[in-house]
């Protein structure tokens, strides 16, 4: 029996995912209301909430017609020269954990003086905090909140609020229908799933990680490989998928295991699987359906979006975490000196 509080936040995340998905539906004439001008949209945001929001605002843009950007929160306090006069009436999005990391705080405090006219959104996991008082509109999923340390389904579940922001926005029912559909099959994929992760999880067999992906899939690909390294302590690798046959991968041999979210161009994905494979790497896949040049497929079964493939891809990458973290003999609830979030 796992005993830790990391697994039942990822491997029963689909619980407060239907709870989310609930909430942000609720509220959707408040959003089209406060959504309802022709301005530009801006994530604003870091770590974890930053990688979410590089996947989101695409969605945004994509979905709704939005010009949208993500920007972190750290290079706004670092350069804001670099973030005047450059938005037209601009909403600042930001999604966030705790609601109280100082980058974000003086970000938005920089952001808001700069573009008086502007209004501020956010959406919050911790019930008390500092960036829903800076905030034109507010919500809070406090039951997305892990007791460990990394954000896993805090992540996921702020990746399925602006996703289903986004269809609202844009009133694409099919998108909202997609995400349904997908929950309600969650559980039993999370089961399957979980089996053959935690049999490739070895750490005497893996020497190197690989994220790959692209697109508005990006962002969560990026964090699958985060979690890695925060949450078991291991140094994985992110890269555009075509990006990593420009040198990177000649690091690749037998014990590098490489993850794609697919759903890009197909014969793309193809390709460069066959050139990591020809190294003696593993490669795995998070795909609608099985394809014959991964050593395995996580399938989901049906024509989901690329948002759903994303969704699932993070579920993969964070049991994945979990149980190398466990192998490796470390604490997937609390790894090395890693704090929730960062006020000074």
């Amino acid at each position: 029996m796992n005993t830790y509080l990391s697994h039942e936040e990822i491997h029963e995340q689909y619980k407060s995912l239907e709870k989310t998905l609930d909430y942000i539906l609720f509220n959707a004439d408040e959003l089209k209301k406060f959504f309802n001008s022709s301005g530009d949209i801006v994530f604003v945001g870091c770590g974890s909430s930053y990688w979410m929001s590089l996947s989101a605002h695409k969605t945004m843009k994509v979905r709704a017609g939005l010009r949208s950007y993500a920007v972190k929160a750290g290079d706004v306090v670092l350069c804001p020269e670099e973030f005047t006069d450059i938005y037209d009436n601009p909403i600042f999005i930001c999604p966030s954990r705790s609601g109280r990391t100082k980058e974000v705080i003086d970000a938005v405090a920089f952001l808001t003086n700069a573009y008086p006219d502007s209004k501020v959104f956010s959406i919050i996991v911790y019930a008390e905090n500092e960036l829903s008082k800076l905030s034109d509109m507010s919500l809070s999923i406090p039951w997305t909140n892990e007791q460990s340390v990394c954000q896993t389904r805090s992540f996921s579940n702020l990746y399925v609020a602006f996703i289903a922001i986004a269809a609202i926005i844009s009133n694409d029912d099919d998108l909202i229908k997609c995400l349904k559909s997908y929950l309600i099959k969650a559980p039993s994929l999370f089961k399957r799933d979980e089996a053959f992760i935690q049999s490739i999880a070895d750490p005497e067999k893996i020497s190197s990680i690989v994220t790959l992906g692209g697109g508005l899939q990006y962002g969560v690909v990026i964090e699958g490989a985060y979690i890695v390294i925060e949450m078991a302590e291991f140094a994985a690798n992110y890269y555009q998928l075509l990006e990593y046959r420009h040198g990177p991968i000649v690091t690749a041999g037998e014990g590098t295991v490489v993850f794609i979210c697919t759903g890009m161009a197909a014969e793309h994905e193809q390709k460069m699987a066959v050139e990591i494979r020809e190294t003696g790497a593993k490669v795995y896949a998070v795909a609608v359906s099985k394809v014959d040049w991964a050593d395995h497929t996580f399938t989901l079964g049906n024509e989901y979006s690329k948002e759903v493939l994303a969704l699932h891809f993070a579920f993969v990458m964070q049991s994945f975490a979990h149980h190398f973290s466990i192998a490796r003999g470390k604490n997937p609830d609390s790894p090395g000196n890693l704090i929730s979030y960062i006020i000074y």
